[in-house]
């Protein structure tokens, strides 16, 4: 292992490129958790577990309308950025954007209903932020894995990941030196806002996407971008609704705000362990698209074996950091929220040993197997579904994480040996003792 990590090219290509996505990642980390801390310093208890709910409510409904948009504008934009098709690069980030905006509108909409009948208890004004928020996440979001396909990490990253936190936190500061009481409303729209105008002049700023494109091109490419993204809608949307994102959801629907934020809270820091593999993303995904597409499949191990290397080692330094100290962490954000300290835990090692997996779920999207990755999934996250409601009614928080982690653990743990089987190379930590090919 010393041999190979000693003056490795591929090592120091894998930290160069890495290193951006690891200072603008750990930055957002470090931010995010800073600007809900913020939050919940300028809002009640009731408020914040409010917050949280709606925030995670808007990140589903991100999910189900950007009908498989994101990981597939990254692997399109990757694939027309190097055959140098400029035309093809903005009618997919051009289609993308509309399909991702109507399709997160359209499921509000069907979202209303269930608030009138009662099961989604929000008042109007909150539940109109709350969708705005929504059609503002799914545009970032969709945003980001585009320009991830063909611009730079720090052009991708930084108008979400770093000027948005600041800017909401620098709103709430001036609430907070003010010392006003920011509402549920007003803080969904403190969320949103800065976001959309930050992506909406990002978006502008592009030559490509700038170019005039027929309206009749726009509906043709739309129309088969969504047909061709559903197996990618379908294993973002379960990862997403049975994992930790979906505990908050329910945990507002069955029991009162105040049980939501302290989980909200644990679930937000637990979220840093998913940071290196974030940013190792940055750099391994467009390698992936291309390796499986050039049939380049030793290149793709090599490069996954030191991404592997070192994205373990620095989210074990950091869950460690969680199990010493993750009730201090919970207590700067609100002393209520110590009591989410063992579920802090249980959450952090579910993310651990998804890291240790390596990124299977991605490589199995870009490596065409999103039909076979969205049948594994499909069991996976309808047992944790049918399990989360009944933990969560009988053990609450703690419950919802055991769920939640156990999911995620058992998930890509699975998801590894089918990249194994079907692709023939080991994303995982274990690679590392692998012979060098």
């Amino acid at each position: 292992m010393l041999k190979r990590i000693n003056g490795n090219k591929r090592l120091m290509r894998l930290l160069g490129g890495g290193f951006v996505g690891v200072l603008i990642k750990g930055s957002a980390a470090g931010l995010s958790l800073a600007m809900f801390a913020v939050l919940a310093w300028v809002t009640d208890t009731e408020s914040f577990g409010i917050i949280g709910f709606c925030f995670s409510l808007a990140t589903l409904l991100a999910v189900a309308g950007s009908f498989g948009q994101r990981m597939m504008s990254l692997k399109d934009a990757a694939i027309a950025h190097g055959n140098a098709d400029d035309s093809r690069l903005a009618l997919t980030g051009q289609s993308s954007t509309v399909i991702v905006c109507l399709g997160t509108f359209l499921f509000v909409l069907l979202l209303w209903p269930a608030r009138n009948m009662g099961w989604i208890e929000l008042d109007p004004k909150v539940f109109v932020a709350m969708a705005g928020l929504a059609v503002t996440l799914a545009l970032a979001e969709n945003t980001v894995h585009f320009f991830r396909g063909y611009r730079s990490i720090a052009f991708a990253l930084i108008p979400r990941d770093l000027i948005w936190r600041l800017a909401v936190m620098t709103l709430c500061a001036i609430a907070l030196i003010a010392s006003f009481t920011v509402s549920a409303t007003a803080a969904l729209w403190i969320l949103g806002l800065p976001l959309l105008g930050l992506i909406g002049a990002q978006l502008v700023s592009d030559p490509i996407l700038r170019r005039r494109p027929s309206f009749r091109s726009l509906m043709s490419e739309s129309r088969r971008r969504v047909r061709n993204g559903l197996p990618f809608w379908g294993t973002s949307m379960i990862q997403t609704v049975s994992g930790p994102v979906l505990a908050p959801v329910i945990l507002g629907v069955m029991m009162s705000p105040d049980a939501v934020g302290p989980f909200f809270a644990a679930f937000r820091i637990a979220l840093v362990l998913d940071l290196f593999t974030l940013a190792s993303a940055m750099v391994v995904a467009p390698l992936v698209a291309k390796g499986h597409a050039n049939g380049q499949y030793e290149d793709m191990q090599a490069s996954l074996r030191y991404s592997v290397f070192l994205v373990s080692a620095a989210t074990m330094a950091c869950f460690l950091i969680i199990v010493f100290f993750g009730g201090d962490i919970l207590t700067l954000m609100n002393p209520d929220f110590a009591s989410a300290a063992p579920a802090l835990t249980v959450l952090g090692l579910g993310f651990l040993i998804a890291v240790l997996c390596g990124p299977a779920p991605n490589i199995l999207e870009l490596a065409g197997q999103e039909n076979l990755l969205f049948r594994r999934l499909i069991w996976f996250n309808l047992v944790c579904l049918i399990a989360l409601v009944p933990a969560t009614q009988y053990f609450g928080m703690m419950g919802a994480a055991v769920c939640s982690a156990g999911l995620r653990a058992a998930g890509h743990i699975t998801l590894l040996f089918t990249v194994k089987n079907r692709l023939g190379i080991d994303p995982s930590i274990f690679s590392l003792w692998q012979k060098a090919r």
